[in-house]
């Protein structure tokens, strides 16, 4: 719950009506995807009246979903007047889709995008329906969120022989949270203030001030998608045109860059305290972003820079190969490089850690195989898809990584790694050369994080950062871990044909998949990290069940003939939803699950659940 001072700054938000706050995320899938990048053409909500109601979107935008697995992006902060919504037009756009897929090569299989007909895909509408118990509703000035996900697995099926990828898309949303990822707003600055809100304290940090973004979604260049405060943490970190600070340092920096600078704000959207006694259908809570990273001014884009973003494939000397990347060019274009991006550093090249807040120096030497980062500099793009950039003179930011493989050996704060993913790609297009490390003896420095479960043999997914290039072991500091008993495991299974029996049986409780159902097509597995289990090697059905401690959960019925899905915030709705729609001729098509997996009794414990049936 947010302290009663944060209201004045959402209430600061111009006019009298409420605010629709919309964010997008995506689940990834088992099919590993290195670029999807679509047109985003609009996102529409529909009131409970029939009337076309609100678009958030103000304009077009590219959309690289593989970005979003880990974070949900604010779409939108639009002003509306009060009322329900109970449904959402999302408009994508597959014509000049750039979709590649990680086969384990330098750089992935690009696939077709088509249709159930096998025809090549162009504009995509897609409606969404909310659970008619939970509608998206909008308060006289509150801010109300709305959270959709972009389901990768369940929306698309890969054949890499025929290059193509089948897409029949879905989108589950819900006025209620569905993850706990990090959110981030892009924008122009509208104000920064200090004042009301200092000496504040929320989440157990202490608030030094607020500032105001407009909306600029991904990498858009349009803006118009409404504007939202943003509540700063006094020990927040900056990173203000190329120069880390901290806390009221940071703030005062921040608002001497004057408006229109434009700025990224990483953080997390929260939940006010409502009027006492009130309901959501008479009072619905107001949320707040709180936000303790931010990026600013040439930090995000620089004046007459390129930037250029992406996984440290191999390093020579000062010089970084980078496959697949993302390049935002001075002039504001954001153009996907297929082939390879060279990246030259020097000694005047500026390295800052996203996050760090300037408490250490830095050198080019912490940039490594396997680091993810933005690259400031002047690029030069072939005709053969590579491109150069120059970042001699320019400067490189530190991300976090991730590394997921199987743990190899245990030692006192460290793991060590057979490593089958790096940055999110297949460890083999990487060159260690150099580096100091080896793939299959991946040393991490996992420091007081809790190994009970990192044993040899399973599955762990870590996130920090490389060490230094050809620095001996360690050779990945990390500030997170993940075992087989908190990994997101995801399940996917397909009937090729459509069946009209996919579970052996199904309640309010549980959902039992026929793993011996004659129709079970291509996909068939319960991916954990860097383990893939056969369903059909299983010694008993795969078992569902809803995940009884999370209180981020939807599940999801989608409608292929008709582009629709249902959505449900609770598993006994969803489940009788499954029972009268499994009646008659209706064929499912597709199962896909996320949650924790425990293999003793084949039990996947869901978060989300997706069904698409074939009406």
């Amino acid at each position: 719950m947010l302290a009663a001072p944060l209201g004045a700054a959402l209430l600061a938000l111009p006019g009298c009506s409420g605010t629709a706050v919309v964010t997008m995320t995506s689940t990834a899938s088992p099919d590993n995807f290195l670029a999807y990048r679509v047109g985003l053409v609009s996102v529409q909500l529909q009131a409970s009246s029939g009337n076309s109601g609100l678009t958030l979107l103000p304009a077009s935008t590219t959309v690289d979903l593989t970005t979003l697995t880990d974070v949900s992006e604010v779409l939108g902060a639009a002003s509306a007047t009060q009322g329900t919504y109970t449904t959402a037009l999302i408009t994508l756009d597959y014509s000049s889709a750039e979709i590649v897929y990680d086969d384990g090569s330098v750089n992935g299989v690009t696939l077709t995008p088509v249709g159930a007909n096998g025809q090549a895909l162009g504009v995509v509408q897609f409606k969404l329906i909310l659970d008619p118990s939970d509608p998206f509703r909008i308060a006289s000035k509150g801010a109300s969120q709305l959270a959709l996900d972009f389901n990768l697995a369940a929306s698309n099926v890969v054949n890499v022989s025929g290059k193509t990828v089948t897409v029949t898309p879905l989108i589950a949303g819900s006025s209620l949270p569905i993850d706990a990822k990090p959110v981030r707003i892009r924008g122009p600055l509208v104000s920064v203030a200090g004042g009301a809100t200092s000496g504040s304290t929320v989440s157990g940090s202490t608030v030094s001030g607020s500032l105001t973004l407009g909306i600029m979604p991904f990498n858009s260049a349009a803006s118009g998608g409404g504007q939202l405060a943003v509540i700063l943490s006094n020990a927040g970190t900056y990173e203000i045109n190329g120069i880390e600070s901290t806390g009221g340092a940071g703030q005062g920096q921040l608002a001497a860059l004057g408006t229109g600078a434009l700025a990224v704000a990483y953080g997390t959207l929260a939940t006010q305290t409502t009027t006492a006694g009130a309901t959501q259908s008479t009072a619905p809570a107001t949320v707040a972003f709180f936000a303790d990273q931010i990026l600013a001014g040439s930090s995000v884009e620089a004046t007459g820079l390129d930037r250029v973003s992406g996984i440290v494939t191999a390093r020579s000397g000062n010089t970084l190969a980078i496959e697949d990347a993302t390049m935002v060019g001075a002039d504001g274009r954001d153009t996907f490089i297929g082939g390879t991006t060279t990246v030259l550093m020097g000694a005047n090249t500026l390295v800052t850690v996203f996050g760090q807040g300037g408490t250490q120096i830095n050198s080019p030497q912490q940039v490594s195989v396997g680091s993810t980062i933005d690259a400031f500099g002047v690029a030069t793009v072939q005709s053969s898809g590579n491109a150069t950039l120059d970042s001699s003179a320019g400067r490189v930011r530190l991300d976090t990584t991730k590394a997921s493989g199987l743990v190899d050996a245990q030692g006192a704060g460290a793991l060590s790694l057979n490593l089958a993913f790096l940055g999110g790609r297949a460890i083999a297009p990487f060159d260690f050369v150099g580096s100091g490390a080896s793939p299959v003896q991946y040393v991490v420095n996992t420091g007081t994080l809790d190994l009970t479960n990192s044993t040899p043999g399973v599955p762990v997914i870590v996130t920090g950062l490389t060490g230094s290039f050809g620095a001996s072991p360690p050779n990945f500091t990390a500030v997170t871990l993940l075992d087989p008993t908190t990994i997101q495991a995801e399940l996917a299974v397909d009937w090729a044909s459509g069946t009209a029996a996919p579970f052996s049986g199904y309640s309010s409780s549980a959902i039992d998949v026929d793993i011996h159902n004659q129709s079970i097509g291509v996909r068939h597995q319960i991916q954990v990290g860097a383990q893939t289990i056969n369903v059909l090697g299983l010694a008993a059905d795969a078992l569902i069940v809803p995940n009884a401690t999370s209180s981020n959960a939807v599940f999801t019925i989608g409608h292929a003939a008709s582009s629709t899905s249902e959505n449900f915030d609770t598993f006994a709705a969803f489940v009788a939803r499954v029972q009268a729609e499994l009646q008659g001729a209706t064929q499912a098509l597709g199962l896909t699950a996320a949650g924790q997996y425990t293999a003793s009794t084949f039990t996947l414990s869901a978060t989300s659940i997706t069904l698409f049936l074939n009406n």
